[in-house]
């Protein structure tokens, strides 16, 4: 007697499940959340923005000043809808957006690098002013020139 088989299940229901089960603190969404907050809220958004949290399905966003704040709110849910299309469930219901720093880590500047000494270079004798006027030029074009 041959067993009925169940039919194969999607891989990404079942990790789904399990991920639903180790997660009870909502870490895998705001996780989710912060890697596609930039492409939701588009570049000129994301560079004055920072996701903070995610309490009870309100996404709190840090955003750099008043003014940004204002037309954040205004667009609320044209954002809001393209955040739940682009996550894919209902873990993102309302956002919320707050003034405050941003702390994104800024790239130190490097080092400038050591400038050599330069010495004078003596021309060889030219007859013609011109002739020395351009050497000249070329050459003090060549000690201001940035290694």
């Amino acid at each position: 007697m041959l067993k009925a088989r169940k039919q194969p299940e999607l891989l990404g229901k079942t990790l789904s499940g399990v991920l639903d089960s180790l997660d009870t603190r909502g870490q895998f969404a705001l996780f989710r959340l912060v890697r596609i907050w930039p492409q939701v809220a588009g570049d000129a958004i994301a560079r004055h923005t920072e996701v903070v949290s995610l309490k009870f399905h309100t996404a709190v966003i840090k955003v750099s000043t008043a003014m940004w704040i204002q037309e954040l709110n205004l667009m609320r849910r044209q954002i809001l809808a393209r955040l739940i299309q682009a996550m894919g469930d209902d873990s993102v219901r309302d956002l919320r957006f707050v003034k405050g720093a941003l702390s994104r880590k800024i790239r130190p500047r490097p080092a400038p690098s050591k400038r050599f000494v330069r010495h004078s270079i003596a021309l060889p004798e030219l007859k013609d002013p011109l002739l020395r006027q351009a050497f000249e030029d070329l050459i003090e074009a060549w000690g201001r020139a940035p290694r």
